[in-house]
C-alpha cells in the first residue's frame, strides 16, 4: 500500500540486508490465531490484536470481554486505554508545533506555560520534558498516588499538583521517567494553540490519518464501545481495576483507541501526513519509540524494531514496528496482572510478538504454556493439598506438556501464601516446589 521509507538518517536500505527476510507461510492468519486462542484458553490474554505486513492487514481479532458483568465481548471496535502509547502521540503534536514555528525544543517551559513557577521552571526545556530529563518527579515517588489519582483535576488543578512538587534533580542532569512531565507537555500544547488537547489531536493527527476512534478518555463521559479494565488477583481472579480519573493522565496516558486506528496511525507515519522527514527522524531516533534488536522465535533470533509498551489501571498496550517490511503488530488488552513486574498469570506482549514474528520470518516457535507454579498455587488454595500434589506429580512425570517450570515463580507464590497468613498451605507448596528444584 505504501512504499517502505528508511527513516534512520545516514543508514541506507542496504543496512537491512543482513536482517531476517520475510518468509510468510500460506496462511499466516491461521497460525497467529492459534497463538491468540492458546493464550486465551490459558487465561493469559484478553483484548485485541492486529498484524500488518507491507501495509496490508493479515490478521485482526478480538477475544474475551469488554464488560464481564454484562457479557459484552471485546471486538475490533472496542476502545482500550492505550496508556503510554499516548506519549508518542503527544511528541508528534509537539514536533508539529516546532514545524509551525510556534515552539522551540530548547525553549524554556516558563515561556510557553506562564503558570508554572518561574524559579522552578527557569532551566527546564521542552526537549528535557520530552526525554524525561527535566527533573520532574516520577509517580513512583508519590506515596499517596492511588488516592490523588482518583480525584478530578481541572487543568489549573493538574498544573498545581505538578508545580507544588520539588524537582528531584537539576534539569538536564539525570533521567527519570515522568508522566507529570508529559502532562506539562499536554498543557503546553493547549496553551500555545488555545484549544483542548483533544481538539488538537483530532485536527492534527486523527483527521489526517483517518482515525475515527481515538480520543481523550473522559471518565464522566459515556463513550460508545469503551472497554472496562480488569486486574488479575492471584487469590480471587479477575476484578475490575481500581478507579482512576483520566483527567490525571493528560498527555501521558489519557487516550483510548482501537487496533485499527493505531494501524492507521502507523501507516500515516510512512507518509508526510503527520510529520516532515526531518521531524520523523527525530521522532524515531530519539523521542517516539524505543529502538532495539528484538528477539523472537524459539532460538531468539533478533530483528531491528521500534516498539513501545504501555500500562495503566486495567489495561496494557504494545506497538511493534519493523520499517523494512512495513510490519506492524499491535496488542491492546483490558486485563493486567496485580503485580506489574510479573508476567505469570497474564502474559506480556512478548508472548504474542515473539511467535508472530517467528511466523512472519520463517523461524521455529513454541506455543504459549501455563505457569506450573501458578496452576499448582491455584489448585492448592481452591481444591486443597491432595489435588495440588496430584497435579504436581502429573507435571513432574510429564503426563502433561502444557506447563513451564520457573523456580522464582514458586518462591514468589510461597511468599504470597505466607503474607496471607496461610502458613500450612505455604509449607505444602514449598514441599511441592522442592520436588522440582
Amino acid at each position: 500500500m505504501f512504499s517502505v521509507v528508511c527513516l534512520l538518517a545516514g543508514v541506507s536500505c542496504s543496512y537491512f540486508e543482513s536482517e531476517p527476510a520475510l518468509k510468510l507461510p500460506e496462511n499466516p492468519g491461521k497460525e497467529i490465531d492459534r497463538i491468540i486462542n492458546t493464550l486465551y484458553e490459558n487465561d493469559q490474554f484478553m483484548g485485541a490484536v492486529l498484524v500488518s505486513v507491507n501495509g496490508n492487514v493479515i490478521y485482526k481479532n478480538a477475544i474475551g470481554y469488554a464488560n464481564l458483568k454484562d457479557s459484552i465481548p471485546n471486538t475490533i471496535d472496542t476502545k482500550f486505554r492505550i496508556a503510554s502509547f499516548t506519549k508518542p502521540i503527544t511528541v508528534i503534536l509537539i514536533l508539529q508545533l516546532v514545524e509551525e514555528g510556534k515552539l522551540d525544543l530548547d525553549g524554556k517551559l516558563i515561556d510557553y506555560l506562564p503558570g508554572f513557577p518561574k524559579e522552578k521552571g527557569k532551566d527546564i526545556t521542552i526537549r528535557q520534558l520530552v526525554t524525561h530529563c527535566a527533573g520532574i518527579t516520577g509517580e513512583w515517588r508519590i506515596p499517596n498516588l492511588i488516592d490523588i489519582e482518583k480525584e478530578y483535576y481541572s487543568r489549573d488543578q493538574l498544573l498545581k499538583c505538578i508545580a507544588d512538587r520539588d524537582l528531584v534533580y537539576p534539569p538536564g542532569k539525570k533521567k527519570e521517567y515522568s508522566n507529570f512531565g508529559y502532562a506539562l507537555l499536554g498543557l503546553v500544547i493547549e496553551e500555545i494553540t488555545g484549544k483542548s488537547y483533544n481538539e488538537v489531536l483530532q485536527e492534527k493527527i486523527c483527521k489526517p490519518a483517518g482515525m475515527k476512534n481515538t480520543m481523550e478518555d473522559v471518565t464522566a463521559q459515556a463513550i460508545e464501545k469503551r472497554g472496562i479494565g480488569y486486574t488479575y488477583d492471584y487469590f480471587t481472579g479477575l476484578e475490575e481495576a481500581y478507579f482512576l480519573d483520566m483527567s490525571f493522565c493528560l498527555g501521558a496516558g489519557g487516550l483510548i483507541s482501537t487496533v485499527e486506528d493505531l494501524y492507521l496511525f502507523d501507516q500515516a507515519l510512512y507518509t508526510n501526513k503527520l510529520l516532515t522527514n526531518k521531524s520523523k527522524k527525530l521522532f524515531f531516533d530519539k523521542y517516539g519509540y524505543f529502538s532495539m534488536r528484538y528477539p523472537f522465535g524459539k532460538h531468539s533470533k533478533k530483528i531491528k524494531s521500534y516498539c513501545l509498551d504501555g500500562s495503566i489501571n486495567g489495561f496494557q498496550s504494545h506497538n511493534h514496528r519493523i520499517d523494512k517490511d512495513t510490519v506492524f503488530i499491535v496488542t491492546l488488552r483490558n486485563v493486567k496482572e496485580a503485580v506489574y513486574e510479573n508476567q505469570i498469570a497474564i502474559k506480556w506482549a512478548s508472548a504474542i510478538v515473539s511467535p508472530v514474528l517467528a511466523i512472519l520470518y520463517g523461524e521455529e516457535y513454541d506455543l504459549p504454556k501455563k505457569s506450573a507454579a501458578f496452576k499448582i498455587f491455584k489448585v492448592l488454595i481452591h481444591s486443597g493439598d491432595k489435588q495440588a500434589e496430584i497435579l504436581a506429580k502429573e507435571i513432574i512425570d510429564k503426563s502433561t506438556d502444557d506447563y513451564y517450570l520457573d523456580e522464582e515463580e514458586f518462591e514468589f507464590f510461597k511468599k504470597e501464601l505466607q503474607e496471607k497468613g496461610m502458613a500450612e498451605q505455604a509449607s505444602v507448596y514449598h514441599k511441592i516446589a522442592t520436588s522440582y528444584f
